[in-house]
C-alpha cells in the first residue's frame, strides 16, 4: 500500500462520516435538500394510461394482463421522448379499445407480484460545463440535465420471447435514431429490465 492509498482512505473516510449524516436525515430533511438543487420544470412526469400486455412466461393462449401504458399525447419536459418511446413500445402493448374489441379476451387481473419488462430511455438535455457541489458529501462534481422515461412491454405473438423481442425493438428506425445525430442524442443511453414474477 502506497502513500496515495493512505491518503485516498482519510478523504474516502470524510466522505462516508458526510454520507451517514445524510443516510440519518429525516424525510423532509432530505427533501429540502433536494428541492434546494431541483428545477421542477425540468423533472419528467410521463402521463399514463390504462392497458394491457402479455407476459412472456404467459403459453397457449395470449393472457392480458393490466398495465400503465405511455399515454398518446404529452406535455412538459421529456414529452418527445415519452412519444418516441410509445411508438417503439406500442407493438408490444394493448390497448384498451384493442383488447376491448377481441371476442372474450383472456383478462386476468388482481396479479400482484408480476413485474413486467421495462425499458428506460436516458436523454441527455444539457451537458454541465461547470462542476457543482453534491448535496451529498459535497464532492465536485458535473451535474449533467437528463431526461428518463420508462415504458412496459410484452409479447405481440404466442410464439414470442424476451430475447426476441428486445432485438425487434433495438432494430427498429425510431430506437436507432435515439443514437445518432447531435451530440445530445449520441449521449442518450438505454436499459432493458427483464420480467419478473
Amino acid at each position: 500500500m502506497g502513500y496515495s492509498d493512505i491518503s485516498r482512505g482519510v478523504r474516502l473516510a470524510a466522505d462516508h462520516a458526510k454520507y451517514m449524516l445524510w443516510l440519518n436525515k429525516d424525510t423532509a430533511a432530505r427533501q429540502a435538500a433536494y428541492a434546494a438543487v431541483t428545477t421542477p420544470a425540468n423533472k419528467v412526469k410521463t402521463d399514463r394510461v390504462p392497458g394491457y400486455l402479455v407476459p412472456f412466461t404467459s403459453t397457449g393462449a395470449l393472457v392480458y394482463l393490466p398495465a400503465r401504458l405511455i399515454a398518446d399525447t404529452q406535455t412538459g419536459r421529456g414529452g418527445t421522448l415519452a412519444s418516441t418511446l410509445r411508438g417503439i413500445l406500442g407493438e408490444y402493448t394493448f390497448t384498451q379499445a384493442e383488447v376491448g374489441a377481441l371476442t372474450n379476451p383472456n383478462i386476468l387481473e388482481g396479479v400482484k407480484k408480476f413485474k413486467p419488462a421495462k425499458l428506460t430511455i436516458i436523454q441527455r438535455v444539457s451537458t454541465a460545463t461547470t462542476k457543482e457541489a453534491s448535496r451529498i458529501t459535497g464532492r465536485l462534481y458535473y451535474r449533467h440535465e437528463n431526461d428518463s422515461v420508462t415504458g412496459v412491454f410484452g409479447k405481440k405473438l404466442v410464439g414470442d420471447t424476451q430475447d426476441t423481442v428486445i432485438a425487434a425493438i433495438k432494430e427498429k428506425a425510431e430506437f436507432k435514431a435515439l443514437f445518432t445525430g447531435s451530440a445530445n442524442a449520441l449521449a442518450s443511453k438505454f436499459r432493458f429490465v427483464p420480467e419478473a414474477l
